[in-house]
C-alpha cells in the first residue's frame, strides 16, 4: 500500500462458517491474497485517495467482477 487506508475484504470459509474479513491497511503494508480467493479492494474514505500497487503471478490480467464475495445458496423448487 502506497497511500491512504484502503481495505481488502475476503471470504474466510472454515468449520462450517462463512465470514467476511476486512483488513484495513496503511502505507507500507502488503497483503498476499492466495489464488482463487474471492476478494475486493475498497476505499472507505472517498475524501482520501487510496494508492496501491498490485502484483500478479501471471502476465494475464485475470479479473472477475463478483456481485458479492460468495455465491447465493441454490433454492430448490
Amino acid at each position: 500500500m502506497v497511500g491512504g487506508h484502503p481495505e481488502v475484504v475476503f471470504l474466510d470459509e472454515g468449520e462450517g462458517r462463512e465470514e467476511a474479513v476486512r483488513l484495513r491497511t496503511s502505507p507500507g503494508d502488503y497483503i498476499f491474497v492466495p489464488p482463487f480467493v474471492p476478494h475486493r479492494e475498497e476505499n472507505p474514505d472517498p475524501a482520501a485517495e487510496a494508492v496501491v500497487v498490485i502484483a500478479r503471478s501471471t502476465q494475464e490480467a485475470i479479473v472477475v467482477n463478483l456481485p458479492q464475495l460468495y455465491a447465493l445458496p441454490v433454492r430448490e423448487s
